[in-house]
């Protein structure tokens, strides 16, 4: 059987975020004006396969957290006690920074993405440490682009890779990132709220007013 790509849609999904305003993520910030430039490029091969509202900087989630949250209603609200836990086992866990490698492009059937080479194990022990490690397969990757048509993968992959506009490339990883997107929007921008210098070992909130609110 065939495998097609799995389009997105551009709609609140009210059914998912039930009135609530943000999602959070940690993250590597990886907002590169090489990466950005790559993206676009390739992006450029097939304009007519892509949701065109994905303006998402370029970052690799290593935990998903949920919808902050005072207090826990929901299975997938995330309340600050749990968020200060995960800061405490930072700091006692003491990652170091870290290099990684982005490759050539790859795709899951519902977004592309340039592929990440975790040359020293740092992406996986950060995802642990935030207690997402499970039975589902991480596969750490730069999002590029969301499909919004169902089209054969293998054909789109295989233009891709031929014409990849991004040289191999290794980045040093010194802070994890925390943000919000709008969970209304899909494909939307990140907000950067707090950041873990792991050099460091500290976590310092970026937008504390914002913060706050989000957890009223």
């Amino acid at each position: 059987m065939p495998v097609f790509t799995l389009p997105s849609v551009q709609r609140d999904f009210v059914e998912w975020r039930q009135g609530r305003r943000y999602y959070a993520v940690w993250a590597l910030d990886l907002n590169y004006p090489m990466l950005r430039q790559a993206s676009r490029e390739i992006c450029a091969l097939r304009p007519a396969c892509w949701l065109p509202d994905y303006v998402r900087a370029p970052h690799l989630t290593v935990g998903l957290c949920g919808f902050p949250a005072a207090q826990v209603r929901r299975d997938d609200d995330f309340p600050l006690a749990r968020f200060a836990a995960q800061q405490r086992a930072l700091i006692a866990a003491a990652p170091a920074p870290f290099a990684v490698e982005i490759g050539a492009p790859d795709s899951f059937t519902s977004a592309a993405y340039f592929s990440v080479r975790d040359l020293a194990g740092g992406i996986e022990k950060l995802h642990r440490l935030l207690g997402e490690a499970g039975d589902s397969v991480f596969v750490p990757h730069v999002t590029f682009g969301l499909y919004r048509e169902a089209v054969p993968l293998p054909g789109v992959l295989a233009e891709l890779r031929a014409n990849n506009p991004l040289t191999p490339c290794r980045l040093e990883v010194r802070k994890l990132s925390w943000m919000i997107y709008e969970a209304a929007v899909i494909g939307g921008p990140l907000a950067k709220l707090g950041e873990f210098d792991l050099a460091a070992r500290r976590f310092k909130v970026v937008n504390p007013a914002q913060l706050e609110a989000i957890f009223a």
